[in-house]
């Protein structure tokens, strides 16, 4: 059976399941070289399809995240809607929010209708046929993507999603049973702490469903007293019911109403207080909804998905909960995953758990040969001067320089899907160099200098440097972990201030030639463990192709890139 999901909104993207199994994943994002580009995914579809040869004539069905999606807006559309959010009467004004909120209105009624039909144009124009798609709603698609992936079909498994919002719900908690799912509670999106992530975000001079990742960041650097009393007064805004299962605002507080108490809100305050402050209350409210579930269910087994739970240091905390015995996030769990919950769902409701295989790993891009590598290079317009050289074993060459204590673009294998490098689209480093971390910032990635970076660690070494229960396998960067003090070894890759580590954790099944580059970094500095950061420009998306790396090479003071079996140099 061939299924094909489709995730027509921010930060679009596609996938091909067959036989219940994950063939490719694509975002629209990287084939357009748009950071988070919305819309229908067009090229990612036409990309899935070229590879395989498949045509919308041999797909069984079609999954549509979500039965409503607001028509999709780019980076401007966004910041004028949150903007909007805080003007009161003057939201009106803005005809991109006037729709918006006249869209919100009516779904479940005509306007859901007509959305749907538009949606469905869009796929039957491109040769599909309509019986065979399937709208499935949104938190259902999120619970199924957390659910089937995890592949633990034997257990009972809670199921908890969270977002900002979708088909009017920013919030469920359901129980899977035997490949079956039961929703027992649910949040109205009138009541999202994603959204509200989102809007401070956007008050601190950032750009929401973007940048959150960055208060997160700062949080650790500020002291804990001022901290404490911005998350008290979060607090103050919500109620949970009886059973802990959902919550709502207090009266006189609303994320989609008037917004101007926030701007009082923040008066005076230290922003370092109110991005740590934010930080702590999400942490703590996620922690508490997170054991009230457990309690009520008495399952002590979580898959979570969502955009909420990409806040990788709640989901710390969540997992080192007593109640907890075993915790599986989907990796970049945001809306981009949805359409493998589509395929999820679809393969489940006609076959059962059958033919589902266990998400193992998220290498569902394309892949370029050495010729191609080579015939792109000789093609490129480059400015400057490269040299370019050949090498049977590549891993080899590239962990020399880095041991010699240089960056070096990592280009290989087949793209990872999501919003973290797993080393095959990547800048990788030597963590026990300070300075490293200073020429990757302002060379290369522009970030701001407070954000740590990541580290990818083989499974041999994991124990040397983390502290871990056991009750996650990090393999996608989506969780944070207190370190030992043997991590003083790849201390460019943990956080300066906490010590935490947003690990990789590297198996020779998943990605051999990464394992081996890492492991001939080790046989040279007897250092488990590399820095790893996307291969981007700051405000450009993870690299596609290979002009799109010889683009970063050359826009950039990096000097190696490690393509395929190529190395490439600046001379």
């Amino acid at each position: 059976m061939k299924i094909l999901g489709i995730h027509d909104g921010h930060n679009a993207s596609a996938c091909l399941m067959e036989d219940g199994e994950l063939k490719y994943l694509v975002q629209e994002e990287r084939v357009c070289c748009e950071k988070n580009k919305s819309g229908f995914p067009y090229k990612s579809i036409d990309l899935i399809f070229k590879k395989t040869g498949l045509s919308f004539r041999q797909i069984d069905a079609i999954g549509m995240n979500g039965t409503y999606m607001p028509p999709p807006a780019d980076r401007i559309e966004t910041l004028a809607y949150y903007q909007s959010l805080l003007k009161g009467n003057s939201l009106f004004n803005t005809n991109i929010i006037k729709n918006r909120l006249k869209n919100i209105s009516f779904i479940g009624g005509p306007f859901e209708k007509k959305n749907r039909e538009k949606r469905l144009k869009k796929v039957v124009d491109l040769g599909a046929d309509a019986s065979k798609v399937h709208f499935i709603d949104h938190h259902t698609l999120h619970a199924s993507a957390a659910y089937y992936g995890n592949g633990d079909f034997e257990n009972d498994i809670l199921v908890l999603t969270n977002d900002g919002a979708g088909d009017r719900l920013c919030a469920t908690v359901n129980i899977f049973s035997k490949g079956k799912m039961q929703r027992i509670a649910s949040i109205n999106e009138n009541h999202s702490i994603g959204i509200l992530y989102a809007i401070f975000t956007f008050l601190t001079g950032m750009v929401p469903l973007e940048h959150e990742y960055k208060i997160m960041g700062m949080a650790p650097y500020a002291h804990k007293s001022g901290s404490k009393k911005v998350s008290d007064e979060f607090w103050n805004m919500f109620k949970f019911s009886e059973d802990g299962l959902t919550w709502e605002f207090t009266k006189g507080y609303s994320v989609f109403g008037s917004m101007d108490y926030f701007k009082d809100f923040m008066f005076l305050k230290r922003f370092d207080y109110l991005m740590a402050g934010l930080q702590y209350f999400t942490e703590e409210f996620l922690v508490h909804w997170v054991r009230s579930c457990i309690k009520k269910t008495g399952i002590k087994r979580l898959a979570l998905s969502g955009g909420t739970f990409m806040n990788v240091k709640a989901d710390k905390l969540i997992m080192e909960l007593d109640e907890v015995e075993k915790i599986f996030l989907f990796p970049s769990c945001g809306d981009e995953s949805n359409p493998v919950g589509a395929c999820y769902n679809l393969e489940a409701a006609t076959n059962g758990t059958v033919n589902i295989k266990k998400l193992e790993d998220v290498y569902l891009g394309i892949s370029f040969t050495n010729e191609e590598v080579k015939q792109s290079f000789d093609k490129y317009s480059f400015k400057g001067k490269y040299k370019i050289t050949y090498f049977d074993k590549i891993e080899e060459e590239a962990a020399k320089i880095l041991a010699s204590n240089h960056v070096v673009a990592r280009f290989k294998g087949r793209e990872e899907f999501g919003a973290r490098s797993l080393g095959n689209r990547a800048i990788i480093a030597n963590p026990g160099t300070p300075e490293i971390i200073k020429e990757i910032n302002e060379m290369i990635k522009n970030r701001d200098f407070w954000m740590p970076f990541a580290c990818s660690i083989l499974d041999t070494d994991f124990d040397k440097y983390v502290i871990s229960e056991g009750k996650n396998d990090p393999l996608y960067m989506i969780m944070t972990f207190d370190t030992k003090k043997e991590a003083d070894e790849i201390k460019g890759g943990i956080h300066p201030y906490d010590r935490t580590v947003r690990p990789q954790l590297v198996k020779q099944k998943h990605s051999p030639s990464y394992w081996t580059l890492i492991n001939e970094f080790k046989k040279i500095t007897g250092v488990g463990g590399i820095l790893n950061t996307s291969l981007n420009l700051h405000g450009l998306p993870l690299v596609h192709t290979p002009e799109d790396a010889f683009h970063v090479i050359e826009n950039s003071n990096l000097k190696h890139l490690a393509i395929e079996n190529y190395l490439i140099e600046k001379i």
